[in-house]
């Protein structure tokens, strides 16, 4: 854990207030963002989705692209969200999940990022209560975890069963912007189309009973967001 997380202790925090009208800080200055299976058919209407590998454990993960460049959003203007939803990793933050061990995830605890402009004692969002109980805004952020962690897992098994099937491809996306300038995003990886139309019989079965088939559809309709970052980035 980096020195600028520390599990999240009742005591230790007691007086901590989270900024999270505070939309434009560093932590989400990125361009990409880990989605679960659970968010995608909300999130595919805003964001387009593929997948990567998660840097920790390798496995397969689903991500939003949120700009075409390392270190891009272009969901972020003006300290304002240009979407209606937002990923729960998003969300979840200046929190981090520290699992120490990424076959359990279920074992993991809270972490703070003290670091964060979100983070200060005067403006903001309580942590606990004077009876070091938590507020009803840890309580969402507790249930975002929840939320995420269960996720995480339900969507590492449709996607290890996409790639038994074969149906996972790796792809690079390379991106012409304005002035002639170019974008290259790597380490994606989307479903093959291809492979999709020549299911049959058994292996047919079991991407649709998997949930494989609707997750492809989903991500595949989710493309044509890729236009609107391409327009954000040009003004």
């Amino acid at each position: 854990m980096t020195s600028t997380l520390e599990l999240l202790d009742k005591e230790k925090h007691q007086k901590l207030k989270i900024n999270n009208q505070l939309t434009n800080c560093k932590h989400n200055q990125t361009n990409t963002a880990a989605v679960t299976i659970g968010e995608l058919s909300t999130l595919v209407h805003e964001y387009a989705i593929f997948i990567s590998k998660s840097p920790s454990s390798e496995q397969f993960q689903l991500v939003a692209i949120l700009g075409l460049k390392s270190g891009e959003n272009l969901y972020l203007k003006d300290n304002q969200w240009q979407a209606t939803y937002l990923p729960l990793d998003i969300l979840r933050r200046p929190f981090q999940a520290f699992v120490p061990d990424p076959s359990h995830l279920s074992e993991g605890r809270i972490a703070i990022d003290v670091s964060s402009e979100q983070v200060g004692t005067k403006l903001g969002q309580a942590l606990f209560d004077e009876q070091g109980n938590a507020s009803e805004y840890l309580q969402k952020i507790q249930k975002t975890f929840a939320e995420l962690m269960s996720g995480t897992e339900q969507t590492q098994v449709v996607l290890e069963e996409a790639n038994k099937l074969q149906l996972i491809e790796p792809v690079t996306l390379n991106i012409e912007l304005a002035d002639q300038e170019k974008a290259s995003l790597k380490g994606l990886y989307a479903f093959n189309k291809e492979a999709l139309t020549k299911l049959s019989g058994a292996d047919l079965e079991k991407a649709h009973q998997s949930g494989v088939l609707q997750v492809s559809h989903l991500l595949l309709s989710s493309t044509l967001h890729l236009q609107k970052l391409i327009n954000w980035s040009s003004k």
